[in-house]
């Protein structure tokens, strides 16, 4: 015997219950799905953008590399220069040579660091702000 017989409850307003509940929760799975689907394809779309580039500047990142070192190499070799004077010249090489673009790499952009960054981007987004 099921329990809405037993209740005395009709199977239709067991029916009309249980659809009740359905389209009462349908809308927020609805939402989440969307949104999980709306990541996945952003991350798809960054992986094959951003992925997918061949990065230029590694050969320019070494070549400013061997310039650092050759400095300090240098430097060092001379004993009119203190610690402190090798910094201040590695440091002005370094404020005045160095490119951010050499920190990016393609090959982090594979799916789920693509799917990180899109799950960042919308829940820092502020809608509401004029």
């Amino acid at each position: 015997m099921s329990v809405a017989v037993k209740k005395g409850i009709s199977a239709k307003a067991e029916t009309r219950k249980c659809a009740a509940r359905f389209w009462r929760l349908f809308p927020h799975l609805l939402l989440c799905l969307s949104l999980v689907a709306y990541a996945a394809l952003g991350a798809l779309m960054f992986q094959q953008i951003e992925g997918r580039s061949k990065s230029t500047t590694e050969q320019e990142y070494h070549t400013f590399l061997g310039q650092v070192v050759s400095t300090v190499q240098n430097l060092t070799a001379n004993a009119s220069y203190t610690h402190q004077d090798i910094i201040k010249k590695v440091e002005f090489k370094m404020l005045h040579g160095f490119k951010s673009i050499w920190l990016q790499r393609p090959d982090r952009w594979n799916f789920f660091g693509s799917m990180f960054f899109c799950c960042t981007v919308f829940t820092t987004v502020d809608l509401f702000e004029p």
